[in-house]
């Protein structure tokens, strides 16, 4: 096979992937649908359980209480969105904020709650979850999200939130907030926005 042969086959694969990605990539959709999650019923440490097929929008982030940066920082701007989404009055009605906890063995439900109170978590629509460690790990599972328990209390986790809509439906995906960056909060309220609007 000459050179030239072998470019011309390059450039032919080149060509067909591309118009494959062209008519395969979801056309005129703000937000596709990513994957879906199992609907998973959890603990709700200010009573009873927390079923995901509650037909409502929710952004999705997991914490641990004895985290020493990022969970609490992104608990920060979470109170932020509480304040947003109340004023707009979509807050409980059609979106909730949701936190699962990665620690259930140290996060007992009064531990949980007094950390929510720290952060004057809304109880009506922000719902802080727990489950016991294989529950906890199924979710994970299903949201490919990567937890590992070290020494002490220490744990080490990816920092990805998820919006889930009403089908529970993943619908986009954020980074959780450092000390220089705080969560893109007006992304994700326009997000939210037109999924509650769609």
């Amino acid at each position: 096979m000459t050179k030239k042969h072998r470019l011309f086959i390059l450039l032919s694969i080149c060509v067909v992937a591309f118009v494959l990605v062209y008519w395969l990539w979801p056309k005129n959709e703000k937000l596709p649908v990513l994957d879906g999650i199992k609907s998973v019923a959890l603990q709700n440490v200010h009573g009873g359980e927390y079923d995901f097929k509650s037909g409502k929008v929710k952004l999705v982030t997991f914490f641990y209480t004895n985290c020493p940066d990022i969970c609490p920082l992104t608990m920060a701007d979470f109170k932020d969105l509480q304040a947003e989404l109340k004023k707009e009055k979509i807050f409980a009605s059609k979106v909730e904020l949701v936190a699962i906890s990665l620690d259930p063995e140290q996060d007992t439900p009064s531990v949980v709650k007094k950390y929510a109170e720290s952060f004057g978590a809304d109880s009506s629509g922000w719902k802080w979850l727990r489950g016991s460690l294989k529950e906890t790990k199924e979710v994970t599972d299903d949201l490919k999200m990567q937890y590992k328990k070290g020494e002490g209390n220490f744990l080490s986790h990816s920092t990805t939130m998820y919006l889930i809509d009403e089908n529970n439906k993943i619908r986009a995906l954020y980074d959780m907030a450092y000390s220089k960056n705080p969560i893109d909060k007006k992304k994700i309220l326009s997000d939210i926005r037109y999924l509650v609007n769609k």
